[in-house]
């Protein structure tokens, strides 16, 4: 039997924080259709479960279009269940809506569907059920036991968190987690195992890497998994050294290297790390203009730090050794000294601070 484990969709996602109004509705479009492409694998692939393990949508209102698409898809796949939880951004009173009956859903206490020798458990996590989940979780020795929660977990007791420790050593084969945006699977106990799915799409520069579904082949008794690639579009952190790089043609060339073998669909910011010297122009408007027109989005963040020894200006009687020692023991940050000091010396040298 094969069971995906996926979570974290995040529907409804309004995409404005980076995006503008036309590529965010159309990355919200995405976000659907890459839930569909999901769905169309599984059939495909003779999958007979789904657990979504929170998070199918972002807000507490969801639009009727949005709502309604995503259940034609479930209904449309009859002979495919979707179980589900709620996450915390989710939490959808979906009594009164007209639910298709091949998605089941998970309340604040244990529930549990049975598929041959498989067992499946889930209860939407909340600070209430957090009070009783672990005591309250029966399951058998003899079955194949999946869990799915929505939350982070932690290693002690939390009012707030999962404690991965209290479901240990409870017969769980698989425990499918919801919450982390980034896959992850590990080793629970001498038994079984627990896994981020991760989300299908990434919404932002914090959710740089693969994104997918994990497939889970379950025969004779023993679970496999796999990873799968799902994402229309995936985010890329880039880290350039702009140490010594004085041309626009030189940082060019540097930023080509490092992104050669991205997608012109992808999105891509780039952090400029390493030293600059005072006189050293940065050309970072020009590097985002240029990224904009080979990449779907992109972003520039600047961490790089001004190269000047304070030190050997520390005794110099004039009015730059005076400037630097006031800003040196000023309560700024020491990323706002290093703008402070760059236009301070730009200034009393008569250079242009543009």
């Amino acid at each position: 039997m094969k069971i995906i484990h996926t979570g974290d969709l995040h529907l409804e996602s309004s995409l404005t924080t980076h995006l503008s109004s036309i590529k965010a509705n159309e990355r919200k479009k995405e976000l659907i259709n890459s839930f569909e492409r999901m769905v169309n694998f599984a059939s495909l692939n003779n999958v007979r479960v789904i657990i979504i393990s929170g998070d199918m949508f972002d807000k507490k209102r969801v639009s009727i279009t949005a709502k309604r698409k995503v259940f034609d898809i479930i209904k449309n796949n009859n002979d495919i269940d979707f179980l589900y939880i709620s996450g915390n951004h989710d939490d959808i009173d979906l009594s009164y809506e007209q639910v298709p009956e091949n998605l089941k859903l998970f309340s604040n206490k244990w529930e549990k569907y049975s598929y041959e020798n498989i067992d499946i458990y889930g209860i939407n996590f909340t600070k209430s059920s957090n009070k009783y989940l672990y005591d309250t979780l029966i399951t058998k020795q003899d079955k194949i036991n999946i869990v799915t929660i929505h939350g982070q977990i932690v290693n002690h007791i939390s009012n707030e968190d999962i404690n991965i420790n209290l479901l240990k050593d409870k017969n769980i084969d698989y425990l499918a987690l919801g919450h982390i945006h980034k896959y992850q699977c590990e080793k629970l106990d001498d038994r079984g195992i627990y896994c981020y799915c991760g989300c299908l799409e990434a919404r932002g520069f914090d959710e740089d890497g693969e994104k997918g579904f994990v497939l889970l082949d379950i025969e004779n008794g023993k679970i496999t998994t796999k990873f799968i690639k799902n994402a229309y579009r995936n985010v890329y952190k880039v880290e350039v050294d702009i140490t010594n790089v004085f041309s626009w043609i030189d940082l060019k060339n540097k930023v080509n290297e490092l992104v050669s073998n991205i997608d012109s669909k992808d999105m891509v910011k780039v952090i400029l790390k390493g030293q600059f010297e005072i006189t050293q122009i940065k050309y970072n408007e020009q590097l985002l203009d240029y990224l904009l027109s080979k990449f779907y989005f992109a972003k520039v963040d600047d961490e790089s730090k001004l190269k000047i020894d304070i030190s050997n200006f520390e005794n110099e009687i004039s009015l730059k050794g005076e400037f630097l020692r006031e800003v040196k023991n000023s309560n700024l940050e020491d990323s706002l000294k290093d703008e402070v000091i760059l236009c301070g010396i730009k200034a009393l040298t008569g250079e242009d601070l543009s």
